[in-house]
């Protein structure tokens, strides 16, 4: 009974130790008081240096509104429409065209909502969490000059919905400019639909799983204004 009473005595002791620590440190003036109401544009460095998109090709960037608080978001859009040529050799010689019209679109958005931890001076340690959605659909048809070949349509359409979780570290090396180093870690839900139509023939395929990834690290720069 006695040790029981010493295990609670030193459980609560060091918790009134932790929380008195963060609360100490959060306390202490950093470079996130100057970030307060401000946005910033990200941008990943990659290769040799070069800036590319951080989480969306559209936009991406950030608002701080909170001294320990934020939120992210990326944005990314596609869209295809063209028209192709195709010439087929078979055996025997047999030859054919085909031509081909197709179009696709697609979107991504990623978001978090962003705390960041005990932090020393121009240095701190962030997590954050949020949805992630990635959307495409393509349409294509195909035409023939040889009326013995077949002619057709295809569609497809995919989404992944889930959820994005990071950690990383920031480095406030300006007083506008700001580095970051991050793992993230995404677990989704993906659904894929196929279809195929012609005069012969018709396949239709449709996929779904549950994943879980976490291979990718963002190395990146924020601009803030």
């Amino acid at each position: 009974m006695k040790h029981k009473k010493y295990h609670l005595i030193y459980f609560f002791s060091l918790l009134f130790f932790i929380l008195s620590l963060v609360s100490t440190t959060t306390a202490q003036t950093s470079y996130l008081d100057s970030l307060d109401g401000k946005y910033a544009l990200q941008f990943q460095i990659s290769e040799n240096f070069t800036l590319s998109d951080f989480q969306g090709s559209i936009l991406s960037g950030k608002y701080h509104f909170g001294k320990r608080s934020a939120v992210r978001l990326g944005l990314a859009i596609t869209f295809e429409d063209g028209n192709a040529d195709r010439d087929y050799i078979i055996v025997d010689s047999v030859q054919y065209s085909q031509n081909v019209e197709s179009n696709s679109f697609g979107f991504t958005i990623n978001s978090q909502y962003i705390n960041y931890l005990v932090n020393a001076d121009e240095i701190g340690c962030y997590i954050g969490a949020g949805p992630t959605l990635n959307f495409s659909t393509s349409e294509s048809q195909y035409e023939s000059s040889d009326s013995t070949n077949e002619d057709g349509n295809a569609s497809g359409e995919y989404y992944n919905i889930g959820i994005d979780a990071i950690i990383g570290v920031e480095w406030c090396f300006h007083e506008r400019m700001t580095l970051s180093a991050e793992y993230g870690l995404k677990f989704y839900y993906h659904h894929r639909n196929d279809k195929y139509n012609s005069s012969i023939r018709m396949d239709e395929r449709t996929s779904k799983s549950f994943r879980l990834t976490a291979n990718y690290v963002n190395f990146g720069i924020s601009v803030y204004f």
